[in-house]
This record gives C-alpha cells, sequence and structure tokens, in this order.
C-alpha cells in the first residue's frame, strides 16, 4: 500500500510538473558556434519550455539551426550595431505577452542551472524571483569553432559577479523587471519573493583563447557607439589585452562540481 501511495504521488508531481509553463527568451546575433549546445542544455533540464529566439538580424546561420531545434523566432533590427537601448527594451518588454508561468530571460552564453523539479518546488514555496549566483565558465579549446571540447563537460568556473542576474521570475506575480543595460540590475515591481536556494547561472563566454579573440573582435566593432556613450567598454580588439585577461581566469578558476 505504501508502494502504491509513493508511485501515486510521483505520478502526480510528474504531472504537475508539465503542467507549468515555461518559456524561455534567448537574446543571438550570430551565435551558430554556442546556439545549439545552450539549447540542447535548456532541453534537458527544462524538457516543457517553449523557447523564442529573440534575433537581431544574424548573418550567420543561427535562425535555421535555432528553427531545426524547435524554437520561435523573434526578429529585431538594431541598426547594425549591439545596442544595449534596444534590448535592455526587448528585455523588459517581450515576455509580457505571456500570462503565467516561469520566464527565463537570458543571453545566448548564460547556462542557468534549474530543472522543472526545481520550479515547481519554488512554485510551491511561494517564489517569484530565483536568487542566482554568476560564475565564467573557463575552457581551454584551441579551436575558434569550439570543436575540440564538450561544452557540457566544462567545470573550470570563477566567480563572476555580474552574471548573478535576476533571470528567471513569475509572470503571474510580476509585473515588470525594469532591467538595465545587459539586464545585471533590475529593479522588479509586484509580489517580490526570492528563493532560499541560490542557482548557478554558468557564463560561457571565456572557452578558449582563440574563441575569445574572435569573439571580443567582433563585438568590439559592433559597439564603437555604445563605448562613445560609456558602455561596453569591456569589448576589446587589443589581443595582449585578451590574452592576459584570459590567462588571468585561467589561473583563478577552480573545479564546480554538481551542476
Amino acid at each position: 500500500m505504501v508502494n502504491k501511495l509513493v508511485l501515486l504521488l510521483k505520478i502526480l508531481l510528474v504531472f504537475n510538473i508539465k503542467a507549468m509553463n515555461i518559456n524561455v527568451f534567448i537574446l543571438c546575433f550570430n551565435e551558430s558556434i554556442i546556439l545549439p549546445h545552450t539549447i540542447a542544455h535548456y532541453k534537458k533540464y527544462l524538457p516543457s519550455c517553449k523557447i523564442t529566439i529573440c534575433d537581431n538580424e544574424s548573418t550567420d546561420n543561427s535562425v535555421e539551426i535555432a528553427q531545426s531545434l524547435g524554437c520561435d523566432i523573434i526578429s529585431f533590427n538594431s541598426g547594425n550595431i549591439q545596442n544595449e537601448y534596444v534590448q535592455r527594451d526587448i528585455r523588459n518588454h517581450y515576455w509580457k505577452k505571456i500570462e503565467n508561468g516561469w520566464i527565463i530571460f537570458i543571453d545566448m552564453d548564460e547556462w542557468l542551472c534549474v530543472t522543472e523539479e526545481d520550479l515547481f518546488n519554488e512554485l510551491n514555496a511561494g517564489t517569484t524571483i530565483l536568487k542566482v549566483k554568476g560564475v565564467n565558465v573557463i575552457g581551454e579549446s584551441k579551436e575558434i569553432n569550439l570543436s575540440d571540447i564538450n561544452l557540457h563537460n566544462v567545470n573550470r568556473v570563477v566567480d563572476w559577479d555580474p552574471e548573478s542576474k535576476k533571470l528567471c521570475f513569475l509572470r503571474e506575480k510580476i509585473t515588470e523587471m525594469n532591467y538595465t543595460f545587459g539586464g545585471h540590475e533590475c529593479d522588479p515591481k509586484g509580489e517580490v519573493i526570492y528563493s532560499n536556494k541560490v542557482y548557478i547561472n554558468k557564463h560561457y563566454s571565456e572557452l578558449g583563447l582563440p574563441f575569445l579573440i574572435e569573439k571580443m573582435r567582433i563585438r568590439y566593432q559592433r559597439t564603437h557607439e555604445m563605448r562613445s556613450r560609456g558602455m561596453d567598454g569591456h569589448y576589446t580588439d587589443n589581443i595582449e589585452k585578451i590574452t592576459e585577461h584570459y590567462n588571468k581566469l585561467l589561473s583563478d578558476s577552480y573545479l564546480l562540481h554538481g551542476h
């Protein structure tokens, strides 16, 4: 009798988890290298989620890859630059068409380590926003396309407070997020109740020196306007500085277990 009751409770738990509404919004521009891996991460841990790619008119095959993986696509124009004003407004408004359920709004290189069971438990606990700790994932790929490493097995990280974002919140309880530039800070409105548990946000940026140099080169070209306004100052095309930054992170990194 006890075993049957446990089985019934497990069945009810699975049913309730699958009944949850989970929407993942991902900003994208020419992310064909990392996009399949990011989608795989969220499909593995949040198999019931709907993924929407907010694409900044990518010129590579990011959109085609995303569509082949079952993602919805929303396209936006930023004048062929990385426009932080446009992206701020997208973070603050694109999710408002959703009436209920969990919203996750991320950049393509952000992997929030949360499961559907976690979200179900947080819902029952009355949580409306997850507490998040950010880490930078440090890979040692020698290839620009990262073909020599398995991103899902890289576990060397450094603590990175800018990635401790409020990425996940409950739509029916939160009316505004008021994200600032980059989504690093916000001023949420509504019934704001943070989780007791802290979830890891893995930032997949420094995955290898060739990859990082190419990424920074492209971002530097696209952020000229923003840098003239005092934003995006961390982007550079100085290979010596990029190399020094990467080597420092690699030296400071530690192994992250269990995520």
